[in-house]
């Protein structure tokens, strides 16, 4: 198996800002139908963290998951750009659902951590008249 590159904390942040660029710069684009013809309309698209790891992978041949996995400690000199990183991805994911600029609020809310995981319990109030039976009268 081939040893992988090890990158400096600087390529690895060059690599976040060509990533973020790369993505401003292609936008999707929805088109819809409307009265007055087809329109397009531009809609930039969120970092994402899957996207970029095959963007590193694509650019250099090397796997950067190791990096923010961190297993082991090994890369523990690279905690600040990686934590800059996730800062930077996570804030976009929120600020981007929160204006309106990404179109999937659950999904973001669950990617980050937020959704609202509450237990809630439905009890039964007890009978009005203990003493008398339950109607089986369909019985």
């Amino acid at each position: 198996m081939p040893r992988e590159k090890n990158f400096t904390i600087k390529e690895v942040g060059q690599m976040w800002e060509e990533y973020k660029a790369a993505i401003d710069n292609n936008p999707d684009i929805i088109e819809s139908a409307t009265n007055k013809g087809i329109q397009e309309e531009k809609r930039g698209r969120p970092y994402l963290q899957s996207g970029f790891y095959a963007f590193v992978y694509n650019k250099t041949t090397h796997h950067i998951h190791h990096y923010f996995e961190n297993l082991g400690g090994a890369y523990d000199k690279y905690l600040g750009i990686v934590t800059h990183v996730r800062n930077e991805w996570r804030s976009d994911h929120i600020s981007g659902t929160m204006t309106g600029k990404y179109k999937a609020p659950n999904l973001t809310a669950r990617i980050n951590g937020l959704s609202d995981n509450q237990k809630v319990e439905h009890t039964s109030p007890p009978p009005l008249f203990p003493d008398v039976p339950t109607d089986d009268s369909n019985k």
